[in-house]
């Protein structure tokens, strides 16, 4: 416990034995305690070094407890104070309180109730500290991922178009030629698609997906999807399949958006799934929602993992042994896919469920909601 948070302490008390007792019994807590006999000498402590907790007597000669607390504030003003005091002074001890002490603790009082006050103020300084950086990375992280995403996406366009016109053009190049231009065109799609995706997630976190909604098939969707993942997969040997279903009445989704998260969504089942193995597709209607689902029989994900699969830039197993791909068997991403297609439902108004069994596969299931009107929409 000690290691892990700033354990630099000052006691402050003009009775010797009090201030040595008080401080051998933090120091044998693993605490650097230092002592200060009065006022001068704490202020002259403090003024050298950040303490990461005083713990002063209620009365001193030079002052009372919320003289200590303005003088040593004066020094350090984010400086947290604990006041010891006897029975006859609690209602200064509260006086301190409002003028700026964290706590107080009673005489006499035992070596257990002292080190519990002592770990609690200190463990509550740390996590204040560590919220804090945590808020400055994560504004970090924003400002770099918006830079990513903006920066890259202009010369990946110029890139992909450039690539175009160079495919036109393929009937004049070399076998070995044609394959190299495939494998930049094939890179540089994925590059633009992982750009769009960091935005939609920013964009997520921001509160700000714009939807276009319009009715749309979604057993046609389903189908286009199935036949682009199966056209851009040739190497894999999995069967994928639509399930017959029902005919659907037409939806109201934002197409782009969601044929962006299916496809995500097959993607991490072809990761997952080895090669003879199985994918469906399928689509019901379910009371007030439209469930959208793919099921596989691939290896699936672990109990443990299971609750943080949403979160962005989570990756299940280690990432020292990561090998990035859309389709590879147990290739990886970068942590968004699963984070863009929560963020593309939600913003729906639909929600996601996602079961899964080690050894037996996975299932997702998409429910969005048949009212959403045909019009411009935004989370």
């Amino acid at each position: 416990m000690i290691g892990k948070y700033d354990s630099s302490l000052l006691v402050i008390d003009d009775d010797q034995v009090v201030r040595q007792v008080t401080a051998e019994i933090l120091s044998d807590k693993g605490y650097q305690v230092d002592q200060a006999g009065g006022l001068d000498e704490a202020w002259n402590r403090v003024a050298q070094k950040d303490y990461a907790l005083v713990i002063t007597d209620m009365q001193i000669p030079a002052g009372n407890g919320i003289k200590i607390i303005n003088t040593l504030k004066q020094v350090r003003p984010r400086i947290d104070v604990v006041v010891m005091t006897g029975y006859a002074t609690l209602e200064a001890a509260i006086e301190s309180m409002r003028a700026g002490a964290v706590d107080f603790i009673m005489k006499p009082y035992s070596p257990g109730e002292l080190c519990s006050v002592v770990e609690k103020i200190i463990e509550k300084r740390e996590l204040s500290r560590e919220n804090k950086l945590l808020k400055i990375l994560n504004e970090m992280k924003d400002k770099f991922l918006n830079l990513v995403s903006h920066e890259l996406r202009t010369p990946l366009t110029l890139i992909y178009g450039y690539l175009v016109i160079l495919n036109r053009q393929s009937a004049s190049l070399t076998e070995d030629q044609n394959q190299l231009l495939e494998i930049i065109t094939k890179s540089t799609k994925q590059l633009i698609s992982l750009c769009n995706n960091i935005q939609v997630i920013n964009q997520a976190e921001a509160g700000e997906i714009k939807l276009h909604l319009k009715p749309i098939s979604i057993l046609k969707l389903l189908s286009d999807v199935l036949s682009e993942i199966k056209a851009s997969t040739t190497e894999r040997k999995v069967n994928m399949r639509l399930e017959a279903a029902e005919e659907i009445e037409p939806l109201n989704v934002d197409s782009l958006r969601l044929r962006q998260s299916l496809m995500e969504i097959m993607q991490n089942a072809l990761r997952n799934t080895r090669d003879g193995g199985e994918i469906i597709i399928g689509a019901r209607r379910q009371n007030n929602y439209v469930v959208i689902w793919i099921k596989d029989n691939g290896i699936g994900i672990p109990v443990e993992e299971l609750g943080r699969i949403f979160e962005t830039f989570y990756e299940i197993g280690d990432v020292q042994h990561h090998s990035s791909s859309t389709s590879a068997f147990k290739g990886g991403g970068i942590g968004i896919g699963l984070p863009l297609v929560k963020a593309v439902v939600e913003a729906h108004k639909g929600f996601i469920r996602l079961d899964s069994k080690p050894g037996q596969g996975t299932s997702v299931e998409i429910s969005i909601p048949v009212n959403l009107p045909a019009d411009r929409y935004k989370l």
